[in-house]
This record gives structure tokens, C-alpha cells and sequence, in this order.
């Protein structure tokens, strides 16, 4: 129980510091300083800076997941939830752990020890996103998983740069706006896959 109590207190530290301070500037030595724990008990559980990046990107994961479980309950399968789907990916994006995650990706392009020890967690977590689509877009009626799976990479990538936006104030006015049409060009999609997946089934029956 304390190992996970301390494991926590580190993990949602490095959140805060990647959030405030940005990846080159957030140091081992500064996450204790602000989880209030021995660099030993840090050493301990994250041997590298990498180590404790990939955990602070699953813990991230675990909270979003939950997010999702939360913001879900009593939503029937239906367009709504698409577009619930959709805030709830922006408000964990958009808030401190979700900058954090971003960080931890950006970094990734050019720290060697975390590219290879975070890509399997971008995989993991993209498929898992796409299923959970997919699986709500076939519950809808759709029959086409193609441009299912290419909406998924759209949007998340969108909420991604839009997230990034968000931290300029120029730019920020506008960036709500950008998620609802967002949101409204997801709708179109699913809408567009599931007429189009109705007129095959009549063609079937017809013939």
C-alpha cells in the first residue's frame, strides 16, 4: 500500500511537471522535489527517466479509461454517445495529464530508450480506440470498418494539434468551436456509413 501510494505521488508529480515545465526541463531530481519523495524510493520503482515516462503514459491511460467508464454511464448506444465520445477524448486531452501525454510522445521522436520503450503503448492504446469505435459504429449499422478506423486516426490526431492549440490564447477562442465541427463531421460520417450500409442490405434483398 505504500509502494503505490508513493508510486502515485511520483507519477502524478511528473504529470505536473511535464505540464508546467515541458519534457527537456522535467528532471528526476525535480519530480521528487515536488512528489516529496526520496530520489532512492523514485530510483526504486523508475531505474530511468524513460522508465518513469512510460509509467506516468499507462497511468495517464488508466485515468482516461476511467474517464471514459464515467462520462459513459447511462448513454445509450447511439449518435449521442459518438459525440460524448468525442468530449470526453477533448476534456482529457485538453487538461493537465493530457498535455503531459502529449510531451511524452513528442519526446519519443528523439530519446532512443523512450521511443522503444513507449511505441508499444501508442499501438496498445490506438487499437484499443479503434475497437471500441468500431465496435459502437457496428452496434449503429455500419458494415464498413475502412473509413471507420481512418475517422479514428482523424480525430484523435485533431484533438491531439487541437489540445496544442489550445495552449496559445490567439488561438484559443476558436478551438471550441473547431471541436464541435469536429464532432459534426464525425456524426456525418457515421451517418453517411450507416445509409450506405442499409441501401446494401436492400440490394441483397431486391436481388
Amino acid at each position: 500500500m505504500r509502494r503505490q501510494t508513493t508510486r502515485d505521488k511520483l507519477l502524478n508529480a511528473t504529470i505536473e511537471c511535464l505540464h508546467e515545465l515541458g519534457y527537456h526541463r522535467t528532471s528526476t531530481v525535480i519530480v521528487t522535489e515536488r512528489a516529496q519523495v526520496s530520489r532512492g524510493s523514485l530510483l526504486h520503482q523508475f531505474p530511468t527517466k524513460a522508465d518513469l515516462m512510460v509509467a506516468t503514459a499507462r497511468h495517464i491511460a488508466r485515468q482516461r479509461g476511467q474517464a471514459h467508464i464515467e462520462g459513459l454511464k447511462g448513454v445509450p448506444v447511439s449518435i449521442e454517445r459518438m459525440e460524448k465520445l468525442v468530449d470526453i477524448l477533448w476534456g482529457e486531452v485538453n487538461s493537465p495529464s493530457g498535455i503531459a501525454r502529449i510531451e511524452i510522445m513528442l519526446a519519443s521522436r528523439s530519446e532512443p530508450e523512450l521511443a522503444a520503450k513507449y511505441a508499444p503503448i501508442v499501438d496498445e492504446h490506438s487499437e484499443n480506440h479503434r475497437r471500441l469505435i468500431w465496435a459502437l459504429a457496428k452496434a449503429l449499422g455500419v458494415r464498413n470498418r475502412a473509413p471507420i478506423d481512418a475517422m479514428v486516426q482523424l480525430y484523435a490526431a485533431s484533438i491531439r494539434g487541437l489540445a496544442i492549440d489550445a495552449l496559445f490564447p490567439e488561438s484559443r477562442a476558436h478551438v471550441q468551436a473547431a471541436v464541435e465541427l469536429l464532432k459534426q463531421a464525425l456524426v456525418d460520417i457515421i451517418k453517411r456509413e450507416v445509409a450506405a450500409a442499409r441501401r446494401a442490405e436492400m440490394k441483397v434483398v431486391e436481388e
